[in-house]
Parts: C-alpha cells; sequence; structure tokens
C-alpha cells in the first residue's frame, strides 16, 4: 500500500532540506538529482520532474511529485488542482464535429421454407418465358403450371424486424429456379423484375437489398404482404386483370391486389 505524508509534515519539512518519500519507505530521503523544477506560487504547490539515472537504459522514468501546502482555511479541492494544471500546461483546443454515417442494412440469412401463393382475387403466379411472372387462374390440370415461393428468411441486425414485430426480411425466389425479385429504379420509379441470383446467404451490402423485402403479416386475417427494403412504402402487386405481369405500387389494394395468402403443402 503506498504511503502518503501527513500535510502537517510536509509543512514542517524545510524547503532546503531537499526530500522527498519514497514509495517503499516512511523516511524522509534524499531528492533525486532535479532537472526541472517549476513552481506555482498562486495555488502552493511546487512540481518537481526527475529523471532516471543515465545508466539505466532498459528503462527510463520521470516522477511528477506534487508537494502542496495545506491551505489555512479550507482542504485542497480539485479546482486548485485544476487551477495550478493550467499555470503548467498550455490549454488544448477542441473542435466538436457533428455528423451522422448511414452504413448498410445487415441481414442475416436464416434458412429457406417453401410456400405455395393466391392473391386474394385467388390467382396464381406462373413462369412465363424466360423470366416473366404473371398471375392467373387456374383450373384442373393447368393448375400444375403454378410456381411456388422459395422464401429465404433473413434476422436483421438492426430493429426494423424481428419476433413479434411482423416484419420480416425475406427474399422471395421460384422453386427450381436460380430466380429472386428484386426492385430496381426504371426511370422515375422503381419495378419489380425476376434476376438469376442465390441470394440465401447474409446481405451486407446496399446493391443487394434490391433482393429484401419485408413480409408484413397480418395474422387475424391470415394475409401477408411484402414491401420493398430498397423503396420504402412499395408492395409487391397483382394486376385486377388477369394474365398481367406481377409489379410493385405504391398504393396496395386500390387499382391493384397487393394481399396474398400463403400455404404450405
Amino acid at each position: 500500500m503506498a504511503f502518503v505524508p501527513d500535510l502537517d509534515t510536509l509543512e514542517s519539512s524545510s524547503p532546503n532540506e531537499e526530500t522527498f518519500y519514497g514509495p517503499d519507505c516512511l523516511c524522509l530521503q534524499k531528492k533525486p538529482h532535479l532537472d526541472l523544477e517549476v513552481a506555482s506560487p498562486g495555488v502552493g504547490i511546487q512540481v518537481t520532474v526527475t529523471k532516471g539515472h543515465p545508466a539505466r537504459t532498459f528503462r527510463q522514468a520521470a516522477v511528477l511529485v506534487a508537494a502542496v501546502t495545506k491551505p489555512a482555511h479550507k482542504d485542497f479541492a480539485d479546482s486548485d488542482l485544476g487551477d495550478f494544471l493550467d499555470d503548467i500546461f498550455e490549454p488544448v483546443s477542441f473542435q466538436r464535429i457533428n455528423g451522422s454515417y448511414a452504413g448498410a442494412p445487415i441481414y442475416r440469412y436464416t434458412r429457406s421454407q417453401s410456400f405455395d401463393i393466391l392473391d386474394i382475387d385467388q390467382k396464381c403466379f406462373v413462369l412465363e418465358s424466360p423470366t416473366q411472372l404473371v398471375a392467373l387462374h387456374l383450373q384442373g390440370p393447368s393448375a400444375g403450371r403454378k410456381v411456388k415461393l422459395n422464401i429465404a428468411l433473413y434476422r436483421p441486425q438492426s430493429l426494423q424486424g424481428g419476433p413479434g414485430t411482423g416484419r420480416v426480411p425475406v427474399a422471395l425466389g421460384i422453386k427450381g429456379y436460380q430466380l429472386y425479385m428484386s426492385c430496381v429504379l426504371s426511370g422515375a420509379e422503381p419495378m419489380l423484375q425476376l434476376e438469376e441470383a442465390d441470394v440465401r446467404r447474409d446481405i451486407e451490402s446496399v446493391e443487394l437489398t434490391r433482393f429484401i423485402f419485408y413480409r408484413l403479416d397480418s395474422p387475424s386475417e391470415g394475409t401477408t404482404r411484402f414491401e420493398s427494403a430498397a423503396f420504402p412504402g412499395w408492395f409487391i402487386c397483382t394486376s385486377l386483370q388477369p394474365r398481367q405481369p406481377v409489379s410493385i405500387t405504391n398504393q396496395p389494394d386500390q387499382v391493384n391486389i397487393a394481399t396474398y395468402e400463403l400455404s404450405r403443402h
């Protein structure tokens, strides 16, 4: 345990004795050779800076010893030490810069699941050559033309989705193909297209965000919507008319259908 001398003892010591308290003994010792001495008369503190013996090539040390004279009417306070340091050291100015940086969203891939999909008008998704997805009613033998969605599920690192929020990041692929829906800008508005890709992995760049959609479930109605992560407010939709391309809209369920039913068989 370090020994701290009593301030009364310091007051009784003569400045001419050149003594100091060592860390390992309780007695006065001869003060080492002084290289620099700085006095701050305003707060009654004397600073002595010493260097180690020149022969010590392995380690050099600088010891800062503050000899404090106890004030007559009050204890030594933090503010006194601050005034003392201001007298010795030059003030350092700091410039504060306010700014923000929007990092790329990060989606952690977890697993994939296959679903049948119907819009609320009971239209199926059908793949037409070569990469065009349309919605139409299918009956009888033609029902085999419908495609299933291969939905890749992701766990977001930020708080935009997660368990209990009904807002889960997904990528929508066509089962049996390496085709995934993506939302890209075409002219002044986004458009939906199919791209050949494999996004069953972590999404860590803005460029690949075009494949991400938020699955918005409505448990009470058993329905789902898909909102573009790259273009918030835009939803995957089908036309009220049959055999029209699956597209995207910012006016869901007005002149189109943006609500779906998913089922697993």
